[in-house]
């Protein structure tokens, strides 16, 4: 079975070639075709495909704004459509959400990282996070059909959820 790979903002980004938030753009777009002729398949998590929409929101004047959306809802419409290697994530917001939210108090005080002292997770990464480990048990609990999950991320928050060669 192939590899199951969230995917972060940071990786959408790149991908729909945002302006200003595309400077990895050639890397992104090498390892997706590394990645897709593994076979890998390409989750959207619902919260990122939301920061997303509010990164194009912020970003450049509104010709660049209004361009850059069309691609977003293009590239959205086809995933929905299966003309894409995408899926929106299976993740019931309100009954995943209600299982731990009230983990993010704890999260959201905590120092990110040694380097990010005045910052903690942000709800949009302990969604993934969530999501992953939830995609990590069932496939732990079928044996048969077992595959590995990652998140493919540029952020260094979450490079400890990464491919492992």
């Amino acid at each position: 079975m192939a590899d199951i790979c969230l995917l972060d903002t940071s990786i959408l980004l790149n991908i729909l070639d945002v302006p200003n938030r595309n400077n990895d753009r050639d890397k992104v777009i090498a390892d997706f075709i590394t990645y897709s002729e593994a076979g890998c398949s390409f989750i959207i998590p619902f919260v990122v495909a939301v920061e997303v929409g509010n990164h194009i929101s912020q970003n450049g004047d509104g010709t660049t704004r209004r361009q850059t959306a069309k691609r977003f809802v293009d590239m959205m419409q086809k995933t929905f459509n299966s003309e894409l290697p995408f899926e929106i994530s299976d993740f019931e917001l309100r009954v995943e959400w209600q299982t731990w939210i009230a983990e993010f108090i704890e999260k959201a005080g905590q120092n990110k990282t040694p380097a990010k002292p005045n910052e903690g997770m942000s709800l949009t990464d302990l969604s993934i996070i969530k999501e992953y480990e939830s995609l990590q048990s069932k496939n732990k609990a079928n044996r048969n059909k077992h595959v590995n999950v990652f998140i493919w991320s540029l952020d260094s928050d979450l490079e400890a959820y990464g491919r492992v060669y």
